[in-house]
């Protein structure tokens, strides 16, 4: 499939030359090679156990329940990472850990960088794990009495989502501080085939089938391709959609248009994630089929409708693009709940 962004010319479209763009890694462990790692900014970081390791942590607590919030309660290995997470502004004055999360087999912090400097984030990380797993090793051999193979206690790599838009700091936050009972949720529910509801800024409700947490990702673009946009500004827009994919985030919309279509279509053959609002109702034996049941079970689409189903089909009307549009907006600025 041809690349997703592409030059106007004279009516006709030709592919970004290499190297500008790149396959998306699916791993995630990929830096973003439009961004300076130098520069100062905030960054959602996400760093692995590694295998045969214990625990970081354990959960506990009921999702939903005021008395009985979800947390972490930490092994003794979660509190040396804490412990070193605090101690991580000695050694770099000029970064901050504006929260931390430490989960039973990742940890998540948001850090901020204040300032521009020579030292690269990947530098930041790997003191932090050398001295999170040096910390283990000397706990360790004191306990057993002897001296273990050093061992990383994380996993190859990190995972870092940048700070781009306004207003996305709080979600970040709020996504970290959520861990605990999202992954409650999900080991209550163990697929993503569930129906929900949701509502708008007006308190009009929708049904959403899927992974409902996409809801709550710290970035959400919607795609939006107009007959009012010049080129220059589609292939812009197609950037930002596209860095939204490569920085983890979700893409919202019908993708009602051709060009849209190819947004999607794009999306999903790389890794990325969807929210989709579909014209009509779910009807009540409602379950997707082919392509929509896949990315439903790998917890990459959430499908988003009107509560009621139509009899007839529902046509592409103005009104009815103008209001899907709106929501996808919406949920793209974070003001859609879940109920």
């Amino acid at each position: 499939m041809p690349d997703l962004f592409l030059y106007p010319d004279s009516g006709n479209y030709q592919e970004l030359p290499p190297p500008f763009f790149r396959p998306l890694v699916p791993n995630g462990c990929r830096r973003a090679i439009w961004h300076d790692y130098r520069s100062r900014c905030i960054y959602l970081i996400t760093i692995n156990k590694n295998k045969g390791i214990p625990e970081f942590s354990k959960l506990s607590g009921i999702p939903g329940d005021h008395q009985w919030k979800p947390k972490t309660v930490l092994t003794s290995i979660g509190e040396i990472i804490m412990i070193k997470l605090s101690d991580l502004k000695k050694e770099f004055p000029f970064i901050s850990i504006l929260r931390r999360c430490i989960m039973p087999d990742h940890v998540h912090f948001v850090l901020d960088v204040k300032e521009a400097t020579s030292v690269h984030l990947g530098d930041i990380i790997a003191f932090l794990k050398g001295e999170c797993s040096r910390a283990e090793r000397l706990m360790a051999s004191s306990e057993i009495d002897f001296q273990r193979e050093p061992v990383s206690i994380f996993g190859e790599g990190y995972h870092d989502r940048i700070l781009r838009r306004k207003n996305q700091l709080e979600r970040m936050l709020h996504y970290v501080s959520d861990n605990p009972s999202r992954r409650l949720e999900r080991i209550a529910n163990r697929d993503f085939h569930h129906r929900y509801k949701i509502c708008d800024k007006e308190g009009m409700e929708y049904e959403a089938y899927g992974n409902i947490h996409l809801l709550d990702d710290p970035e959400i673009s919607a795609v939006k391709i107009s007959r009012s946009y010049s080129g220059d500004e589609i292939i812009r827009y197609k950037i930002d959609w596209k860095r939204t994919v490569e920085n983890g985030g979700v893409l919202v919309s019908p993708f009602i248009s051709k060009e849209e279509k190819k947004v999607r279509d794009w999306a999903c053959e790389n890794g990325g994630r969807v929210i989709y609002i579909h014209a009509d109702g779910f009807g009540e034996r409602y379950n997707p089929k082919g392509l929509l049941h896949n990315l439903c079970s790998e917890g990459r689409l959430l499908i988003v409708a009107p509560v009621k189903q139509s009899l007839a089909k529902e046509q592409c009307r103005r009104d009815l693009c103008i209001r899907m549009n709106t929501l996808a907006t919406e949920i793209a600025e974070g003001i859609v709940k879940r109920l």
